[in-house]
């Protein structure tokens, strides 16, 4: 499919609504753009939700990762220790 789209003087560029539905992009959608041999080539992204760990819940992480004695005892006896 080939489609004609204009640089706007803030270099944005509106994707045609028939571009648009083919890939199903959404509005807030994001794209990769690549300059293969000259050309650009648009791609849409995965985007991964992104959690910044604070201490509080670095500390929530350690606490839940630690052994209780009685878990100690089966993990020695498992192991044979």
């Amino acid at each position: 499919m080939k489609t004609i789209s204009q640089v706007s003087p803030r270099g944005q560029v509106t994707l045609p609504a028939s571009v648009r539905k083919a890939l199903g992009l959404k509005p807030g959608d994001i794209l990769l753009v690549e300059v293969e041999e000259g050309r650009v080539v648009l791609e849409p992204a995965r985007v991964l939700p992104l959690e910044v760990y604070t201490e509080e819940r670095i500390e929530e992480f350690n606490q839940a990762a630690q052994a209780s004695e009685q878990e100690l005892a089966e993990f020695r006896r498992a192991w044979g220790l």
